[in-house]
């Protein structure tokens, strides 16, 4: 009896060959490839909800994989290709004051382990997040945060005493007074309370800056920016 293909549901299948130790049919209509049977079950694209919700919620990648069935690499290219969806806010407001911050995180590999900086800004009034930037503490970075800023035409900008701040900021008024930027540092931990690779003193970590910026994006997304599904 041939096997009818899983893809078009009216073809054929023959034999074609085996692959990781499983038969492999290809229907003779459509010509797709298909095992006799599969170890993890095809992606539901109603399953990106929960993705996020579970991102934001401090499960990781392995725990995803448990929870929904899916292979690990399923997942992660899942959670690339949704973080490439994610659009930042255009915002229409001014005179604002807006906190910006940096918190730190590892990302490691087989042989090396770097320290990577998350920079975002706050709306102090709405607690809207403007913009993130994901990589080196350096100028670059934190100038494409401070720059998207100075756009909305500030009335003032609270960060920490880091030095490279005031001339990112000139000519508006620039603020780094302690405990000024108390929400912005309670969002930071936040985070690494609802981001699993960002918990301190944990096995889980990013094997990648990319990834890293793919799961920041979808908290954000999930939490603030309201990311719309079709």
């Amino acid at each position: 009896m041939m096997k009818l293909c899983i893809y078009c549901s009216t073809g054929q299948c023959i034999k074609k060959g085996v692959r990781n130790n499983k038969q492999r049919f290809q229907c003779k209509s459509c010509g797709k490839y298909q095992l006799k049977y599969y170890t993890y079950k095809l992606y539901n694209k109603l399953d990106d909800k929960i993705i996020m919700f579970l991102n934001a919620e401090s499960v990781g990648i392995s725990s995803l994989s448990r929870f929904l069935g899916y292979s690990k690499q399923t997942i992660l290219k899942r959670i690339t290709f949704l973080a490439s969806r994610v659009s930042k806010p255009r915002l229409y407001e001014y005179n604002q004051v807006y906190e910006v911050d940096e918190m730190w995180t590892y990302v490691s590999s087989c042989r090396t382990r770097d320290v990577r900086w998350i920079t975002y800004a706050m709306n102090r009034k709405t607690n809207q997040i403007v913009d993130v930037a994901v990589g080196a503490r350096s100028k670059e970075n934190l100038a494409k945060v401070i720059n998207k800023l100075k756009l909305l035409s500030p009335k003032k900008i609270i960060t920490d005493k880091l030095s490279v701040y005031p001339n990112l900021i000139i000519p508006v008024e620039h603020d780094t007074r302690r405990y000024k930027n108390n929400k912005i540092e309670r969002s930071n931990l936040n985070l690494r309370t609802h981001i699993k690779r960002l918990s301190r003193k944990t096995i889980c970590y990013s094997k990648s800056e990319k990834m890293l910026e793919n799961c920041v994006l979808l908290y954000f997304s999930w939490h603030n920016w309201q990311m719309k599904f079709e």
